[in-house]
């Protein structure tokens, strides 16, 4: 039995070992950051058209503002830790680049996407705009993490 529990905790060293190693990834680091983002991203727009009623580009500027707010947080001390330059410019500069991926980029996806599905599948329409939300943001995924990588928190060269 001692044997089993010995094994058992070098199994979950291993393990836990593994995890911290994954989380040193700046990718990895991005993408649970995304993942918080977009659940409050989700949340707050399908509140705003399920009980407010909000028009669907309308809930998704202000969906995607809220989650904004907690994204530079998120990705400035998690992500890429700082970067260079002065706070001010990060900000200003990720606002310019968040906005610009969701509000234009997520935006025209997600329209586009909306379009094509109700013309193919005659699906409930809260799937139709949350897969189409879905293709909005992973374009804007793309988006965000090379302009965020390379110009809002890049590193200084050596």
């Amino acid at each position: 039995m001692e044997k089993l529990t010995h094994h058992t905790k070098q199994m979950y060293s291993a393990a836990a070992h593994r995890g911290k190693r994954l989380v040193r990834f700046k990718k990895i680091r991005f993408g649970l950051v995304g993942i918080i983002n977009t659940a409050v991203d989700f949340v707050v727009f399908n509140v705003l058209i399920g009980v407010f009623g909000v028009p669907i580009v309308v809930a998704n500027i202000v969906s995607t503002s809220v989650a904004m707010i907690t994204s530079f947080g998120l990705n400035k001390s998690a992500v890429f830790k700082g970067g260079e330059g002065s706070t001010k410019r990060q900000i200003l500069l990720f606002f310019i680049v968040t906005l610009a991926g969701i509000w234009l980029v997520q935006s025209v996806i997600m329209v586009q996407v909306y379009d094509l599905l109700n013309s193919l599948v005659d699906w409930d329409d809260a799937w139709v705009r949350n897969i189409a939300k879905l293709a909005g943001i992973s374009v804007g995924l793309v988006w965000n993490y090379l302009w965020y990588s390379r110009v809002v928190f890049r590193k200084p060269k050596s």
